[in-house]
């Protein structure tokens, strides 16, 4: 048998940036397309304006904060609300960690410490992302309702569901089974 070829034992950054980007890219087009049409043809631009800085302003929320709102300090409850089905078609999940061993079977995301450090890190910048989201779709579906504009408001909760609640659970549910 010949020997591994060592350039091929892990894929390229551009090969791993593409391969992630694909789920962010379908899930974002998803989510944010119906939220882009209403705020377009219905969102008065100054509530806009003022519901895009509200939101932003959890970037300012400390990492400390972040943990007072995670939802359980054990899988088992993130199990049941099946977050580890998202965690299959997100980025670095399942279905393209498993798309990338084909060609490079010794791939991996986690491979070191210093991997395990780096991924906690980044999961609070997602879990960050997604809470600024949660709350600008929120403040967007609460003007739907106030609008009268109830399938809207259905549509953007559904989707905030989806595209914000689920993947902050799972970059909590992330680093519990890493600290476990």
């Amino acid at each position: 048998m010949p020997a591994p070829n060592p350039k091929r034992a892990v894929p390229s950054p551009a090969l791993l940036a593409w391969y992630n980007a694909v789920p962010s890219v379908l899930w974002s087009a998803l989510s944010l397309g119906p939220l882009t049409v209403f705020c377009y043809q219905h969102v008065a631009r100054p509530w806009l304006y003022g519901f895009v800085v509200a939101s932003l302003l959890v970037y300012a929320v400390p990492r400390a904060w972040l943990r007072h709102l995670q939802l359980s300090a054990t899988p088992a409850v993130y199990r049941k609300l099946g977050v580890p089905a998202v965690g299959r078609v997100a980025q670095h999940g399942a279905l393209v960690n498993g798309l990338l061993r084909r060609q490079y079977p010794h791939y991996r995301h986690v491979a070191t410490r210093a991997s395990v450090a780096s991924l906690v890190r980044t999961t609070y910048h997602y879990e960050r992302f997604h809470w600024v989201m949660l709350l600008f779709f929120l403040l967007v579906g609460g003007y739907a309702v106030g609008q009268r504009e109830v399938g809207w408001a259905l549509l953007i909760t559904l989707t905030n569901v989806g595209y914000n609640l689920y993947p902050i659970w799972l970059q909590q549910y992330l680093r519990v089974r890493l600290h476990q």
